[in-house]
């Protein structure tokens, strides 16, 4: 297990530039080599470089499990055949599913791990097309008054941090389709409530914004089992 709190291009928006989950990772190709160097210490997995559609922000649009991973129709051709000889070398059986969604920052619009999966309402009509290509229960779903359960949350397969304003129903709702052990309000970076904006994690390691603080810290390690 290992965890870090860094920073990416001087911004303490992790979440946002990466995606990672049990097998592989993705990173924008413009990230220094000291700063790769420091995330290949912290996961074991490998890590590839990718952009979508020449942007960046490969956590906003990406959302992956062991199963499979979504991407929007932006992609350009050389990026898919980039993820496409990713992928097999990974494992050939994951899934990458294509979406043609007009509100395309899946990232932001699906919280999903190894067991389930929960999307926006902005996504109810690729509801089936989501639970095909990661292979779990997915269920349509909002909470805390907002339609992004992937910005708001952030789920391994052991725990999952939601926004502070979620409340015990929707707790025990998420528990039940992502079937962890546990789940717990939090914030990052200094109480901002957009959790996965600020932290990439596994079932084993993390990176978390520079601006965490002690007690998001703890909170965070402590559901996510890190």
């Amino acid at each position: 297990m290992s965890i870090l709190k860094y920073q990416i291009f001087g911004r303490n928006t992790i979440g946002v530039y990466l995606e990672i989950n049990n097998l592989f990772g993705l990173y924008p190709p413009t990230l220094l080599n000291s700063t790769l160097n420091e995330f290949r210490n912290v996961f074991t997995e490998p890590l590839f470089p990718l952009t979508i559609n020449n942007s960046p922000l490969i956590g906003v649009y990406i959302t992956s499990n062991k199963n499979g991973i979504i991407v929007p129709h932006i992609l350009r051709d050389d990026e898919l055949e980039n993820l496409k000889s990713y992928i097999k070398e990974v494992d050939e059986s994951i899934n990458i599913g294509v979406l043609d969604s007009i509100d395309n920052a899946y990232g932001n619009l699906i919280l999903c791990n190894d067991n389930g999966a929960i999307i926006s309402s902005l996504l109810k009509d690729y509801r089936e097309r989501i639970e095909d290509i990661l292979n779990v229960e997915t269920v349509v779903y909002e909470f805390a008054d907002l339609s992004l359960p992937g910005s708001i949350s952030l789920a391994n397969n052991k725990g999952c941090v939601v926004h502070p304003l979620s409340t015990d129903d929707d707790v025990e709702y998420i528990r039940s389709i992502l079937k962890v052990n546990e789940i717990d309000v939090s914030t990052v970076n200094r109480g901002i409530p957009y959790i996965a904006s600020g932290v990439v994690a596994n079932d084993t390691s993390g990176i978390f914004g520079l601006a965490c603080t002690g007690p998001e810290m703890m909170r965070l390690t402590d559901v996510l089992g890190l």
